[in-house]
């Protein structure tokens, strides 16, 4: 599914996303510090926090519910679809340090394929994790990925190509 990214909206709207969050976190008790920025054309909240394991959860379960809390706030907010897929919501940097992650593992992963020429296969990924991988290795020359299993159990193969 293709969205139509609105950032110059989504930044308009900086203000309104800052006091959503903070209205949430309110709630909690929690008085964060609220970063929003504009990276790749998406528009980014970081919210620094204490004790953030709990707000992330295992594997960001958590991180993932509150973002599409927000995404469906924003999108009421707004009367925009586009403002939920174009805003990324991240607690203390955690997504942005997993795909920083996840494009160096794609990277050491298409290097590998390249010196021995044999394909590589990665560990079981989200939708969203395997998106990146596929995007790093396509500004690769020399290798290709795909993806392979069936729901959970979905993973990436880096081959040459």
């Amino acid at each position: 599914m293709l969205f139509v990214i609105s950032v110059a909206i989504m930044m308009e709207n900086a203000e309104m996303i800052r006091e959503t969050i903070l209205k949430i976190f309110s709630f909690l008790n929690i008085e964060p510090d609220i970063t929003i920025e504009n990276i790749n054309g998406r528009t980014r909240a970081n919210v620094s926090i204490d004790e953030a394991g709990f707000f992330i959860g295992r594997d960001g379960e958590n991180l993932k519910s509150f973002q599409h809390i927000i995404s469906l706030l924003l999108i009421k907010k707004t009367g925009d679809f586009s403002a939920g897929s174009s805003f990324v919501f991240d607690i203390n940097n955690y997504q942005k340090e997993k795909e920083d992650y996840l494009i160096a593992l794609a990277k050491n992963s298409a290097n590998k394929v390249l010196e021995t020429g044999s394909g590589v296969e990665l560990g079981v990924m989200s939708a969203m994790e395997r998106k990146i991988i596929h995007l790093t290795i396509e500004q690769i020359d020399g290798v290709k990925s795909e993806s392979v299993g069936e729901g959970e159990e979905r993973r990436v193969i880096i081959k040459p190509v």
